[in-house]
């Protein structure tokens, strides 16, 4: 009986010495995640799934977590304490769609929590050795689902940080982070790092702080393919889409310091090439970034916003739009940053117009104001016609050449909506009703590819707002082809587009 006791107080004693060892120790392999899934998209109610994950690195698509989770409307939450070995600055990046939060120590490090195709976003945080805990929060609207998650620690850079991903989107974690001396790459047909890069359909994010004199500055980039640019955390080019070697040029008003520059870009296929160069052009301070009269010329349209509805105080954004064409309907511009509802917004764009009278439209649900040649020519800014929607116009005779162009909007509360174009008063405005067309609207940025599938390859871009011909759909309703400006076509996914006419009206087209 002795023996016995004393035979089980030693199995007492050497499982809670495993015990704790296992709660003291890092596990090599990474944390286990307690995860818990949910038939909804706001983490309520009893969970339907609740397992072990050794990551958070899911790719479902179009299926589901398991066989009891629907393939839309669901959402999880993944716990665990994560292991810091050395202290210092970790970066965090979630790939997500749709939403994902994401808390470090309690602290709210990332909050992309709103509709949207795949995007990725990073967080830097200091971290020190030990445990820390962390919790994960994600749902699944409709469409392809992705959630993943991952950190490293952050490396001394002197020159460009440049984080090298293995597909052509930016998502996941990079699989190098190098310190590159300048963005001066002709690879060719060749991977920017063999054996780890492929030598197509990859992405670069370069980012770093320029120490320059005041003045105005030429920035320009030479890519094959796509590349986007933000100069003193504003977005002053945005050509993400399939090209030969192309260049392009911004100029940029800048009060000196330390000035943040990020330059991300992609290669598709064949010859890649990535290089940014800038020089200075005056020694003229000028308004700097972001100012609502800074101009960002040579590309699209200098977009300035407000979370009032009369243009006043400081700006919460200033970004580069394609132009003042959107259907926001009841969501914002951007979320978590510009509000839902009393907001406004200032675009500024110079305008090749040749000598002769134009004639501008505008159509609104909000209020608007168009300035041509510094001329007021449409004025709906009030507030008894906004709750509906509006149509404007006005006429304006230019003498040719540059012309500056000025369109201001404002929303108060319920739908918000606006396009503005413009032509030749001569020109025999088109009968309405001809053509189908159809609006981006339910992300950044949408993929046009050349079949009705996620399976077929990446051709083109859409931005926020682009309108574009609808040709025709997929005999599942899920693809709409589409007609570029260019006139080059593809498919896009109908969940993002609002087309001007029931998608039963459109043909069924096969591939």
């Amino acid at each position: 009986m002795n023996h016995r006791r004393s035979y089980l107080i030693f199995l007492i004693l050497i499982a809670g010495f495993l015990t704790l060892i296992s709660n003291s120790q890092p596990v090599a392999a990474g944390p286990t995640w307690s995860t818990k899934y949910w038939n909804n998209q706001t983490l309520s109610g009893n969970p339907v799934l609740t397992r072990s994950e050794a990551n958070i690195f899911h790719e479902w698509g179009d299926g589901a977590p398991a066989d009891n989770i629907d393939p839309d409307n669901f959402s999880a939450r993944w716990e665990a304490n994560i292991w810091i070995d050395n202290a210092g600055t970790y970066q965090f990046t979630a790939s997500m769609d749709d939403g994902m939060r994401v808390w470090v120590d309690g602290n709210l490090i990332i909050d992309s929590w709103y509709d949207s195709q795949v995007h990725t976003i990073t967080a830097d945080v200091y971290l020190s050795s030990g445990n820390h805990p962390t919790r994960v929060e994600y749902y699944e609207a409709s469409g392809g689902a992705i959630a993943q998650l991952g950190w490293q620690p952050v490396q001394a850079i002197s020159g460009w940080k440049g984080e090298y991903f293995d597909n052509p989107n930016l998502i996941g974690q990079a699989r190098e982070v190098r310190d590159d001396a300048a963005i001066n790459f002709e690879w060719g047909l060749s991977s920017p790092i063999p054996g780890a890069i492929p030598d197509n359909q990859f992405s670069v994010r370069w980012t770093r702080s320029l120490n320059l004199e005041p003045g105005r500055y030429r920035f320009t980039t030479t890519t094959d393919d796509g590349v986007r640019l933000w100069v003193n955390n504003v977005q002053v080019l945005d050509q993400w889409h399939n090209q030969t070697t192309t260049s392009y040029s911004v100029d940029v008003n800048l009060n000196g310091g330390l000035v943040p520059v990020r330059m991300e870009y992609f290669d598709n296929k064949d010859n890649a090439t990535a290089v940014l160069t800038w020089t200075r052009l005056t020694q003229e301070t000028g308004p700097g970034l972001p100012n609502p009269e800074t101009i960002v010329e040579n590309y699209g349209w200098s977009g300035t916003y407000y979370n009032n509805m009369s243009l006043e105080g400081t700006a919460v954004l200033q970004r580069m739009d394609l132009g003042p064409n959107y259907i926001w309907g009841s969501s914002s511009p951007a979320p978590n940053v510009v509000s839902a509802d009393n907001f406004s917004v200032r675009w500024l764009r110079n305008v090749d117009l040749a000598a002769g009278e134009w004639v501008f439209t505008a159509r609104v649900q909000g209020g608007v104001r168009v300035y041509v040649n510094n001329q007021l020519v449409i004025n709906g800014w009030d507030m008894q016609n906004i709750y509906e929607v509006q149509n404007y116009s006005g006429s304006v005779t230019v003498p040719g050449g540059t012309v500056p162009v000025r369109v201001e909007f404002f929303k108060h509360i319920g739908l918000a909506e606006v396009k503005v174009d413009w032509r030749r008063a001569d020109t025999a405005v088109a009968d309405e009703g001809e053509g189908v067309t159809a609006v981006m609207d339910g992300a950044r940025y949408l993929a046009v590819r050349s079949g009705p599938g996620l399976e077929f390859e990446v051709e083109s871009y859409l931005a926020q707002g682009q309108t574009v011909q609808a040709l025709g759909r997929s005999s599942s309703g899920s693809w709409i082809k589409v007609q570029l400006p260019d006139g080059a076509t593809g498919w896009a996914g109908i969940r993002y587009l609002t087309p001007g006419a029931p998608l039963a009206e459109l043909p069924v087209l096969a591939n």
